[in-house]
């Protein structure tokens, strides 16, 4: 498994509000949609959910203390590809925008969270 991008996102509230909303699943239903999530591959570990899809994407979602009462949430793309893996960052610099729509999906995730808490 080979990490290939890397975004995260400050969100204005208490890291164990943020990571009870990743040990319950809300945050892959409002990260993914409800109609993508039937695609796609879960798993959990405390604090940290993961999710498969294709034959070589892997996202993980985690959530980090900062400061005094915020947190960091953290978007990792992975490549786990078995065979052909070479390809992947081959082809993802040639998908133009691919960093940015991670940093997005950070991003607009952050927003979910504080919209939802509060």
């Amino acid at each position: 498994m080979k990490l290939l991008f890397e975004a995260s996102a400050p969100v204005a509230a208490p890291v164990e509000r943020v990571l009870a909303l990743i040990d319950d699943g809300w945050v892959v239903t409002a990260f993914l949609g409800s109609e993508q999530r039937a695609y796609i591959d879960i798993d959990h570990r405390p604090g940290v959910v993961g999710f498969q899809g294709h034959w070589w994407y892997r996202g993980e979602i985690s959530a980090e203390p900062a400061g005094e009462h915020g947190t960091t949430v953290v978007y990792r793309v992975y490549n786990i590809a078995a065979r052909g893996a070479w390809a992947v960052p081959l082809a993802n610099r040639l998908f133009i925008g691919w960093r940015r729509k991670v940093g997005d999906g950070a991003t607009r995730l952050a927003r979910q969270i504080e919209h939802h808490l509060s």
